[in-house]
């Protein structure tokens, strides 16, 4: 699922592992938690793509670092 891999690419940034350590970490803690992978990984993904209250809603480019 596009999800998990996508959580999973955040967590090996994070945590700086491979794919495998990644799927693991994500693997147990949906486990603690009780929750599907799936759903875990979804609010991950959620997690870091949502702009915090504050934050402009869009990625800042470097074209606009420029004009600053």
């Amino acid at each position: 699922m596009p999800v998990i891999e996508q959580a999973k690419g955040i967590l090996m940034a994070q945590h700086l592992c491979g794919p495998d350590e990644a799927f693991d970490l994500l693997r147990r803690a949906s486990q603690r938690a009780n929750v599907k992978v799936s759903v875990l990984a979804a609010q991950i993904v959620e997690q870091i793509t949502s702009p915090e209250p504050g934050r402009p809603a869009r990625p800042i480019r470097s074209s606009d670092r420029a004009h600053s």
